[in-house]
């Protein structure tokens, strides 16, 4: 069982507590190079962070839990994929974690090459599931026969397209994996939209601020039937919702965990917004969004 409650968030805050950002410290993120989790991490830390890459997200937040890295960045939503539910699961599951910040990264998927391919030799394709998603229709269309292979990051298809030495092989990753890895172009912008983004949270184990930001973010859990009268309260308090998503609770058929992200809202806002439900609440923080 989850447990996503915590008492004190819904009491009187003591004091106000900041967000405080040191951009200097050590993240940990989804690897290898050249990932776009890496370019979420240079865009909020200025590229002024030691950046440790991981094999998985899973990995990265555990460094984060056992003191390895003092944050911890990971995709959470994309435009076109949805909610990188996986992920999501794992923010959940540690009760430890809150959210310090937040990237909205536009993002650009390219077919990437061995130098000298060409679109008619490709017969595998390799990247995240979110980067086939995103190209799902391109690929229909350009290359119906290829098949495609499921792997860590985007950034890891184009290592193996790198180190494999096959021209069959290509990878839907970002141009910067090209130049890391060097590899080509061989068809650039294949997302399914141009208005392709995905948001990152920055993560951290210290105590979750309350000074009002540009981003709040709190869990809900309890029965589906709960919701309404849930986003009704916001309303009425004038918070805006930004991003809801729902995870099972995996104890009743009906229950989730509700993930939700809001702006234009106050700490204060949030105790008394869970004072009048009965669902159960865990703070994860307010943030600023790069």
């Amino acid at each position: 069982m989850i447990l996503v409650f915590l008492l004190a968030g819904c009491s009187a805050a003591e004091e106000t507590i900041p967000v405080v950002i040191d951009q200097t410290a050590k993240v940990s993120y989804l690897g290898p190079r050249g990932t776009y989790t890496e370019e979420a991490c240079k865009t909020f830390f200025d590229e002024q962070a030691s950046l440790q890459p991981y094999e998985t997200v899973a990995d990265a937040v555990e460094a984060l839990l056992n003191g390895e890295s003092r944050y911890a960045v990971i995709p959470q939503e994309n435009t076109i994929g949805g909610a990188v539910i996986d992920y999501v699961d794992i923010l959940i599951a540690h009760p430890s974690l809150s959210v310090v910040g937040e990237v909205e990264l536009p993002i650009t998927q390219n077919l990437l090459s061995l130098p000298g391919a060409e679109l008619s030799q490709i017969r595998t394709v390799y990247s995240h599931p979110q980067g086939l998603t995103q190209g799902a229709e391109w690929l229909k269309t350009n290359l119906p026969e290829a098949e495609t292979v499921v792997v860590s990051s985007t950034a890891e298809g184009a290592r193996l397209v790198a180190e494999g030495n096959d021209p069959s092989c290509a990878a839907i990753a970002s141009a910067g994996s090209a130049e890391v890895y060097g590899l080509k172009v061989l068809a650039p912008g294949i997302q399914n939209s141009d208005f392709n983004k995905t948001r990152f949270y920055v993560l951290s184990t210290e105590q979750a601020a309350t000074e009002s930001a540009d981003r709040l973010a709190f869990l809900a859990s309890g029965p589906a039937e709960e919701l309404p009268a849930l986003m009704k309260k916001m309303e009425e308090l004038k918070m805006v919702l930004v991003a809801i998503h729902d995870r099972p609770l995996k104890t009743e058929l009906g229950h989730y965990v509700y993930v939700i992200e809001c702006a234009g809202s106050s700490y204060g806002d949030y105790q008394k917004l869970c004072q009048q439900s009965s669902l159960e609440f865990r703070y994860l923080g307010s943030f600023s969004v790069k």
